[in-house]
């Protein structure tokens, strides 16, 4: 079963995050949020979004041919339909989505999706939830019908997980101390407390139903077992922004903004494993499951750390182009693909070698 897990970054400059620090913090089956990349991997396309140019590439590979998209301003958050291989990129400028063919690279529609953030999937019933900007409800788009429905859920969401087999929707807002959990079929909330503040990003394992929030504030990740409602909290390092699960393993990695590492926990005891050092500010993070490849992307020291799972190391530092910020990985073809938030080039890393190409 299919999970679709994004994020919204609070607007927030990185200098005002070190200052909160010395204050204080894929796709389908892992959290890279904001999701600024995507993989099909049927076609073996990515979808990267540039928000401060408005615009999505798509590239096939490491010599297939590029397309680039003008979608609409501000667009940070991407979500793939894993049935059809559509993408809808959300557009926070206009307030609208763009939806992208797979075969033709072509937007072939636009939704309005007003004071919209996120969005992510359950493609079982066919609905896309858009979280909002601060201080409105989120909503849900039958994408049958294209018919909206407000969520009064009482939160904006900053962070959105979609639970598929539940049917559940995880809206968590970045001034929040609870969870709010959206009923799929009636749209009805429920909340869950929550013991910090400030989060903005989450993680969702489908296989024993634990959703994990790092939470900034208290340098640590919030677990909650959305079956029995409980709720714990992990030390973690300074800042977590970013977490992402690898469930053949049972691994939680959590990305530290402030102290430029990396906290591996161990999901069955909640127990931290290993605290790999990897480059200057890191910001986001996905897993190659098949290979066992944790790939972390280091916004200021303009590089991506390639952490083998079976031994907490840093394998490789690939060069990457400037302000790497999103990530993503196509495992079918072993390659990895960042977005790079400061140009309009996309770093396309050789899984096999850890050679890369700029594109």
């Amino acid at each position: 079963m299919t999970r679709h897990t994004t994020s919204r970054r609070p607007a927030i400059a990185l200098a005002a995050l070190l200052g909160l620090a010395t204050a204080i913090n894929a796709e389908v089956g892992v959290t890279d949020g904001p999701k600024g990349v995507v993989v099909n991997r049927r076609n073996g396309k990515a979808y990267a979004a540039f928000p401060d140019l408005g615009i999505v590439k798509i590239v096939n590979g490491v010599a297939g041919p590029v397309v680039t998209l003008k979608t609409g301003a501000n667009i940070k958050n991407l979500t793939m339909d894993p049935r059809s291989g559509r993408v809808y990129a959300m557009n926070r400028g206009p307030g609208t989505i763009s939806v992208i063919d797979p075969d033709t690279d072509a937007i072939i529609d636009t939704l309005k999706a007003d004071r919209g953030s996120l969005t992510a999937l359950n493609p079982v019933t066919n609905k896309l939830y858009v979280s909002a900007s601060t201080g409105t409800d989120p909503s849900v788009i039958d994408l049958a019908t294209k018919s909206s429905t407000t969520i009064h859920a009482g939160t904006e969401g900053n962070a959105l997980s979609v639970n598929v087999k539940a049917n559940k929707i995880y809206f968590v807002g970045y001034e929040d101390n609870f969870l709010t959990v959206v009923d799929g079929v009636t749209n009805e909330p429920a909340r869950i407390e929550v013991p910090g503040f400030h989060q903005w990003d989450s993680a969702f394992n489908e296989t024993n139903g634990l959703l994990y929030l790092p939470t900034p504030n208290n340098n640590a990740i919030t677990v909650i077992d959305t079956r029995m409602g409980v709720v714990s909290m992990v030390g973690t390092g300074s800042v977590p922004m970013a977490a992402a699960v690898n469930e053949v393993t049972n691994r939680l990695y959590v990305v530290n903004y402030a102290s430029s590492d990396v906290t591996v926990i161990d999901g069955a005891s909640n127990r931290t494993i290993a605290t790999v050092q990897v480059g200057l500010w890191p910001q986001q993070l996905a897993i190659n499951a098949e290979t066992n490849m944790i790939y972390v992307v280091n916004t200021h020291a303009n590089n991506v750390s390639v952490i083998d799972g079976r031994t907490n190391t840093v394998a490789a530092t690939v060069p990457a182009d400037k302000g790497p910020w999103a990530v993503a990985v196509n495992p079918v073809s072993n390659v990895i693909y960042v977005a790079n938030r400061l140009s309009d080039k996309v770093t396309v890393i050789d899984g096999r070698t850890n050679r890369a190409v700029q594109r």
